[in-house]
């Protein structure tokens, strides 16, 4: 079964995939990758910041929140002037084993316009299997809202293709090498320590040192 923080990890690679600036923020009590990105669609700047964070649950009002404060953190990244000659699209997603229906209809419904930037908020459930988040295009900006759409439904897969892009990067992992000797080589046995030699025999006797005087002379010439 897939866990929110191996969808996570199929966010940060697919972040480095697509050409983002991958780094961590602190948002809350969580540690969320974030991509930043910086593309050039009709003559402007789209500033992309893809957040993602893992909580047990998945409610409206934490996912108004993690956007806020996603938000805060994509306005201070931004290249250019916002509205002028740069967009600030914000792409904040929660993966939790269970989405409450407030976040699906919160993440599903259509985004407000707003000047020089848009919101989109993903709630993701590995439990059931499903992506909530608005995929819908507009009227004006039709280019633009293709290129968000597209940057949204690959950073944030269907929990069916997450784990299966898990399970294809487990398999890619070598086993662990076991170190074999070369053909030909055989194992010597360890070399044995040479012989001691037993003591003498205790009753042998060895050479004695010369005694002076010799025996039946008296010392010194008397």
């Amino acid at each position: 079964m897939l866990t929110p923080e191996q969808y996570l990890g199929v966010v940060a690679e697919r972040i480095q995939r697509s050409g983002g600036q991958l780094s961590t923020v602190q948002i809350g009590p969580a540690v969320c990758p974030v991509g930043l990105f910086a593309e050039s669609v009709m003559l402007s700047t789209m500033n992309y910041c893809v957040i993602a964070a893992a909580v047990p649950e998945v409610s409206a009002a934490a996912l108004y929140d993690f956007t806020g404060r996603a938000t805060q953190h994509a306005r201070a990244n931004l290249v250019g002037t916002m509205g002028w000659t740069a967009a600030s699209v914000v792409i904040a997603g929660l993966v939790g084993q269970h989405v409450h229906p407030d976040a699906a209809q919160a993440a599903s419904a259509k985004t407000s316009n707003q000047f020089g930037g848009e919101t989109r908020m993903v709630a993701v459930d590995v439990t059931a299997g499903q992506t909530y988040a608005f995929t819908g295009g507009k009227m004006w900006g039709a280019a633009m809202h293709g290129a968000i759409r597209a940057k949204l439904t690959f950073c944030f897969p269907p929990p069916a293709e997450a784990y299966q892009q898990v399970q294809w990067q487990q398999a890619q992992q070598p086993p662990p090498q076991v170190q074999q000797a070369p053909p030909g080589w055989q194992q010597q046995p360890p070399m044995a320590a040479p012989p001691v030699p037993p003591p003498p025999y205790a009753g042998q006797a060895g050479p004695q040192p010369p005694v002076y005087p010799p025996p039946g002379q008296p010392p010194y010439g008397y």
